[in-house]
């Protein structure tokens, strides 16, 4: 079965008419006319925001999906039937950015990150942006430690990295992943990688044309590569 994960950053708009990193995971489903979306607010604490749901609905409505669901993990009348069911009829999951703590306690305690490895790997299109991008990874890197610290913490791990969303800002990765021992990826805002069946590419809003992705092996010592200028073999399996 196909395996389709989209990493992005900051900069990802659904109140435009378009944005090209949506679009791009949005021409990643099947074409069948009962497609649907799943949004996980869950980075923002799984705190209602009507206007945000109402954004991301009739983004995926008016771009061929027949119905966009947010699904609050955390909400004491969600059921774990209701979880399963909504993740696993999902064409697309999108995760919204936030706190990456809680995203992955969310995740573990309703049992939703079981029924979010089923999808991908039974070929739903899974993506999101910060925080929503690295709760997919092996371990993501966040400001969501006491007082606002850097911290990792161990993810789902579809593909085996480090990620760094908001690299441009997050510099401070650069010294901090030192510590780690794995491969990292980081993401500059208005960027995703696109990695599809264990080859990837790089999805550039073009707002900014210095963002960029960037590659950083363990083995060189975490010697930054930039993914716009060279193709890299990377592993994700």
């Amino acid at each position: 079965m196909s395996h389709k994960l989209v990493l992005g950053s900051g900069g990802i708009f659904f109140e435009n008419d378009s944005d090209p990193i949506i679009d791009h995971i949005i021409s990643l489903t099947d074409d069948k006319t009962d497609k649907k979306a799943v949004y996980l607010p869950t980075g923002g604490r799984d705190v209602v925001d009507e206007e945000d749901d109402r954004i991301v609905a009739h983004y995926f409505l008016t771009h061929g999906f027949a119905s966009c669901v947010s699904l609050y993990l955390t909400h004491e009348e969600t059921t774990a039937e209701y979880i399963k069911e909504t993740i696993l009829t999902a064409d697309v999951i999108y995760a919204r950015g936030g706190n990456l703590q809680f995203i992955l306690d969310a995740f573990r305690s309703t049992g939703a990150d079981k029924y979010l490895r089923q999808a991908y790997d039974n070929g739903t299109v899974i993506g999101g942006q910060s925080s929503g991008a690295m709760c997919w990874v092996r371990r993501g890197y966040d400001d969501c430690g006491p007082d606002g610290a850097y911290v990792f913490l161990d993810a789902l791990d579809f593909v085996p990295y480090v990620l760094c969303p908001h690299f441009e800002d997050w510099q401070c990765f650069l010294d901090d992943v030192k510590t780690q021992d794995l491969d990292a990826l980081a993401v500059d805002n208005d960027v995703a990688i696109s990695i599809v069946d264990g080859e990837y590419t790089i999805i550039d809003s073009h707002r900014n044309p210095k963002h960029s992705a960037f590659y950083l092996p363990k083995s060189e010592g975490f010697a930054v590569h930039n993914l716009q200028k060279e193709h890299i073999g990377l592993r994700f399996e």
